[in-house]
C-alpha cells in the first residue's frame, strides 16, 4: 500500500560521517561495517524522536521534522550538539575497549560527523509503511553534503545551517557564513557551527548534579513525550509559562543568554512564580537533554522574608515511549534553623509539582497536533496524554 501527503514545510537533517569511504575502501570489510552500522544506529537514535527517521544511506542518516518541532530552533541546534557529543564518546570508547589488530579497528578513530540542516518544503512519500521524501529542498540538502567547508575552514565536524534553517533560529547565534553553488539551485548561504570546541567544552565542564541521595526534596513525574520535547516545555520561556508561571506575571520569563549567545551555562532566567515572589536561576550545568543544573534564588517582594537560595537539578530519563522527569533541590544554607524552615515550604513544592503536573499534561493535549507531526504519522495511534498518569513523590 502507498501513499502521499500534501507538500508540507519543515526541517531536513542529513548526518553524514567523514571519512567513510576511505575507511571501506582500505579496511577490513567486516569490522568497517559492524563499526559503521553501530555509529550511525546511535545517531538515529540520538536524533529520533523528535525528528523522523527517513532512511540510512549508507552512511548517512536521513531525518526530518515539522516546522514547530523546535520551537525558536535552538532545541535543534542542542540536539545536533549532543547527537555528536554522544558520537564522538561513542567512538572514543570503542577504540580504547578493542583489542583488535585490524586496519579498521585501528583506524577507526580518523571517522568524523557532520551535519547539513535546512529549512524547506517536501512531500512525505508513503510506501509499505515506510516514509520517504521528494522535492528539490531533498535534493539540495544532499548535495550540500559535497561541500568545501573543510577545504576552506578547517572544521571535520560541523553542522551547515542553510540561511533558510538559521530565519528559525535565535538572532543571538552567529556564526562564520559559507556559500556553496549547485547547478540548477545556484548559491547556498549559511552558517557553518564548528563542533569541535562544543565537545571539548562539554567534556571539560565540571559536572553539577544533584543525586537522590543529596536532595533535600525530590519530585518525579511521568509526560508521555521523548525528552528533547519535554526539555523544550521546561527551558523556553515562552512554553514554560503556558504551565508553570501562568498564575503569576503574564509575560514570559526574562532571559539572558550566556557569552556565546546561547541558552545553557552561564544563561540566566528571572520568572515572576506568583503574587509577591519573584525567582533568579542561573544555569551552571547544562547537559541537553540528559539534564540541567541551575542556582536559584527566590525572593518574596518587600524584603520582609530573607531570600531562599538553592540548587536544582532537572533530570530527564527516558521510559515507555514517554520522559521520567526528576527535581531534585539541596539548600545551599545547611544551618539547622534553615533546615527547619525549609519544612512548610517541601509541602508548598509537592502541591505546586501536582498542579505542574496537571498544567503541563492539559498543555500537551493542546498541542497534539503538533506532537503527532513529530512522533506519528496516524492519529489514532497517538498517546492519550490526558490519560497517563504520572507520579509525585518526595523522601
Amino acid at each position: 500500500m502507498s501513499g502521499e501527503r500534501g507538500a508540507q514545510e519543515g526541517y531536513l537533517v542529513v548526518a553524514d560521517i567523514s571519512g567513510y569511504t576511505a575507511f571501506l575502501v582500505e579496511t577490513e570489510l567486516e569490522h568497517a561495517h559492524a563499526i559503521v552500522h553501530e555509529l550511525t544506529t546511535l545517531v538515529r537514535e540520538r536524533l529520533v524522536p523528535p525528528m523522523r527517521f527517513v532512511k540510512l544511506e549508507g552512511d548517512a542518516v536521513l531525518c526530518y521534522a515539522d516546522g514547530a518541532a523546535f520551537g525558536d530552533g535552538e532545541r535543534l541546534a542542542e540536539l545536533l550538539e549532543a547527537c555528536y557529543f554522544d558520537f564522538s564518546n561513542r567512538l572514543l570508547d570503542m577504540a580504547r575497549a578493542t583489542t583488535c589488530r585490524c586496519a579498521a579497528c585501528a583506524t577507526m578513530g580518523s571517522l568524523d560527523l557532520k551535519f547539513v540542516a535546512h529549512f524547506g518544503a517536501f512531500v512525505v512519500q508513503r510506501d509499505a509503511g515506510v516514509d520517504d521524501l521528494a522535492g528539490a529542498d531533498v535534493i539540495l540538502i544532499h548535495r550540500l553534503l559535497k561541500n568545501s567547508i573543510t577545504e576552506r575552514m578547517g572544521y571535520s565536524a560541523y553542522v551547515f545551517f542553510t540561511d533558510d534553517c538559521l530565519q528559525h533560529m535565535p538572532a543571538s547565534l552567529e556564526l562564520p557564513r559559507h556559500a556553496e553553488t549547485y547547478e540548477l539551485f545556484g548559491e547556498t548561504t549559511g552558517g557553518v557551527h564548528d563542533l569541535e570546541p562544543v565537545l571539548h567544552q562539554m567534556r571539560e565542564e565540571r559536572y553539577e548534579y544533584i543525586g537522590s541521595a543529596d536532595a533535600d526534596i525530590e519530585l518525579t513525574l511521568h509526560i508521555p513525550a521523548p525528552p528533547p520535547v519535554v526539555w523544550g516545555y521546561l527551558v523556553d520561556p515562552v512554553a514554560r509559562l503556558r504551565w508553570a508561571c501562568r498564575w503569576g506575571d503574564s509575560n514570559p520569563d526574562k532571559s539572558e543568554v550566556n557569552d556565546d549567545g546561547r541558552v545553557g551555562t552561564g544563561a540566566k532566567s528571572h520568572c515572576n512564580h506568583g503574587p509577591g515572589m519573584v525567582s533568579s536561576r542561573e544555569y551552571i550545568d547544562w547537559r541537553p537533554f540528559s539534564y540541567f543544573t541551575c542556582h536559584t534564588t527566590t525572593q518574596v517582594k518587600g524584603g520582609f522574608i530573607s531570600s531562599r537560595a538553592v540548587t536544582e537539578t532537572f533530570e530527564f530519563v527516558a521510559q515507555d515511549g514517554g520522559t521520567l522527569v526528576h527535581y531534585r533541590m539541596r539548600l545551599i544554607n545547611r544551618s539547622r534553623l534553615s533546615m527547619l524552615l525549609f519544612q512548610p515550604v517541601a509541602l508548598l513544592y509537592r502541591g505546586s509539582w501536582a498542579q505542574w503536573r496537571t498544567n503541563l499534561l492539559s498543555v500537551l493535549e493542546e498541542d497534539r497536533a503538533v506532537l503527532d507531526a513529530i512522533e506519528h504519522s496516524d492519529a489514532d495511534a497517538v498517546m492519550p496524554f490526558s490519560r497517563v498518569e504520572g507520579t509525585v513523590s518526595a523522601p
